[in-house]
């Protein structure tokens, strides 16, 4: 079923429960969904998408699925190996991911709203703002859904865009916790304590650019053949995958984290504009993601891949 075709009156619900992805789409998404629905109280739990079965069947067991009026996930892909947590008429799943919406077919009972968008946290604005039409956000809280929109999309337009989910990933502690208490009426600009974070930060990266080591090579996809470079690195992945791109000759740049085990690709737009990543991804990472950016584990395909790099 489609939310759209069979609208939800979450308002006359009490038992709600909302699982996002950890990162600042997720974390917006449920400003959001509190923002519009009035659910200041709905549990949220946060995860990736590759330790969501471990993260839902931990909280089931401390709670019951059935007895929920509604459990909602947003911006996760889980319809790759999770469908018997979810598929389920109570729960109601939407997401932007290129990969998911390729599968949506697979849902037989679940509410779903699967749709190319540059941001789950945007496509929830545009789907509750039609809802809610007596909703009226205040300039606060629709510049933070325009921030997380601007990141998420890593159009990078809006100055504050990139800082914001510095912020995001230098929280010690409940990170959901903490981005409600920080941005939960909406974006009003950074503190001191956010300041220090950022400056901190920008430390942080240049160490870590001026320290890489990069190779190259090429990898066929699809009956092409691309460019890829490829670095090692446990922080700051994104900074890193942007610096390989804008100063190498590469048409993918690969990091890998070897204290994770996992990998993340993104592309340069502008040169190869057609490639998918979530499919790449899928294919030889067991992972997914978008056509610009995506994900996966260290397989022994990705490992067959280093051996054909060679230093630049």
């Amino acid at each position: 079923m489609n939310m759209e075709d069979h609208p939800i009156n979450i308002v006359n619900m009490n038992k709600i429960a909302v699982f996002t992805d950890c990162d600042l789409d997720g974390l917006g998404s449920m400003q959001v969904f509190r923002w519009f629905t009035g659910k200041l109280d709905a549990q949220h739990e946060i995860c990736s998408q590759s330790n969501f079965r471990k993260t839902f069947t931990k909280w089931s067991v401390r709670n019951n699925p059935k007895k929920f009026d509604k459990i909602f996930i947003m911006d996760l892909d889980v319809s790759q190996s999770n469908l018997d947590l979810v598929d389920h008429e109570n729960f109601v799943i939407i997401d932007h991911h290129d990969t998911h919406i390729s599968n949506k077919d697979k849902y037989l009972k679940a509410t779903t709203i699967l749709q190319d968008y540059t941001s789950c946290c945007k496509l929830l604005y545009r789907i509750f703002s039609k809802k809610y039409t007596d909703v009226n956000l205040s300039d606060e809280q629709k510049k933070l859904v325009l921030l997380v929109d601007d990141y998420d999309s890593y159009k990078l337009q809006l100055k504050d865009s990139y800082n914001l989910n510095v912020i995001v990933w230098n929280y010690v502690g409940d990170r959901a916790e903490q981005f409600t208490r920080d941005f939960g009426s909406g974006f009003n600009g950074f503190t001191k304590s956010h300041m220090n974070m950022i400056h901190l930060n920008n430390r942080k990266v240049n160490r870590i650019i001026s320290e890489l080591e990069i190779y190259k090579g090429k990898i066929p996809i699809s009956g092409s053949e691309y460019k890829i470079h490829a670095t090692i690195a446990d922080k700051s992945l994104n900074e890193v995958a942007h610096h390989v791109i804008n100063n190498h000759d590469c048409d993918i740049c690969m990091v890998m984290n070897l204290r994770t085990q996992r990998v993340s690709f993104r592309k340069n737009k502008e040169r190869v504009p057609e490639l998918d990543l979530g499919k790449l991804a899928q294919a030889i990472a067991e992972g997914g993601g978008h056509r610009d950016s995506s994900g996966g584990k260290m397989t022994d395909q990705i490992m067959t891949l280093t051996k054909m790099l060679q230093p630049v």
